[in-house]
C-alpha cells in the first residue's frame, strides 16, 4: 500500500509500522514468522477462527468480507504490503470477518504476542500502529458509506478505480468473474454485465473478457462521484 497524504497528516502504511521497530525487534519478529501461499479463491481467514496471529499480505490481492443478517458484504480490498484486517484483530479474540485470496497470494504470519510486546516497549511503533489503524478505519467507513449510496453505475466505477489504484495502471485484468464482481458490489450479474457493456459502448472503458482498459478516467471518476 502506498503512502498517502492529506492536509492534516501523512498516511502511515503497514511497512512504515514495521520499519520503526528496532533492529533487535525486527530480528525477533522475522525469526518467528512463517509464510503461507494461497491460490485464487482460497480462504486466508475464516470468520470465527481464533485471532492469534497478525497477517501481512506480502504479494497478491485479497478481499475482506463481513456477514450481517446472513448477508455477505465485501468491505475492502487488501493489496500487497498490507496487514489483513488488523483493525479487527486486536478488538476480538476471534476474527469477525473472512479474507479470500483474489490472486495467488503470499501471507506472512507474525505472532500477535510479539506485536503486543513491541507496543509496550516501543512507543514509536505503538504510535505508528495506532495511526495506521485509525486511517484504515476512516478509509473503510468512507468506502462503505460511498457504496451504500451508489447505483450500479457509481458502484462499479468506484470498484474499477480501486483496481486502477491497486495495479497502478489503466489496463488491468479483473481478478474475479462477473458473478463474483456482482457479489462484491451487491448487484446482479446481469446488472454488472450490462453496465460494463454500456461503459464500453460509451468509450469510457475497453472490455475484453476480464481485461479492462480505462479510456476516460475523468468520466469514470464523475460517475463514481455522482452515480
Amino acid at each position: 500500500m502506498n503512502k498517502k497524504s492529506s492536509k492534516h497528516q501523512e498516511f502511515i502504511s503497514a511497512e512504515d509500522c514495521l520499519e520503526v521497530l528496532t533492529d533487535d525487534e525486527k530480528k525477533e519478529l522475522f525469526e518467528n514468522k512463517f509464510e503461507i501461499e494461497f491460490e485464487p479463491g482460497e480462504t486466508i481467514i475464516k470468520r470465527g477462527f481464533t485471532a492469534s496471529n497478525i497477517l501481512f499480505l506480502e504479494h497478491g490481492l485479497a478481499k475482506l468480507d463481513i456477514v450481517t443478517d446472513n448477508h455477505t458484504t465485501t468491505v475492502n480490498l487488501v493489496p500487497s504490503n498490507s496487514f489483513v484486517g488488523i483493525i479487527c484483530t486486536f478488538a476480538s479474540h476471534n476474527f469477525d470477518f473472512s479474507a479470500i485470496a483474489l490472486e495467488k497470494t503470499t501471507i506472512i504470519s507474525f505472532d500477535m504476542k510479539l506485536f503486543e510486546k513491541f507496543v509496550h516497549q516501543n512507543g514509536k511503533f505503538a504510535c505508528h500502529l495506532i495511526r495506521h489503524m485509525s486511517s484504515l478505519t476512516n478509509m473503510l467507513i468512507h468506502r462503505v458509506s460511498r457504496f451504500s449510496h451508489k447505483n450500479i453505475d457509481g458502484a462499479l466505477s468506484i470498484l474499477l478505480l480501486d483496481f486502477y489504484k491497486i495495479y497502478k495502471s489503466k489496463t488491468f485484468t479483473v481478478p474475479v468473474n462477473r458473478k463474483e464482481l456482482a457479489n462484491m458490489l451487491g448487484y446482479s450479474k446481469e446488472s454488472v454485465i450490462n453496465t460494463l457493456s454500456k461503459f464500453n459502448k460509451d468509450g469510457i472503458i475497453n472490455v475484453h473478457e476480464k481485461k479492462i482498459e480505462i479510456v476516460d478516467i475523468k468520466r469514470l471518476q464523475q460517475i463514481g462521484e455522482l452515480g
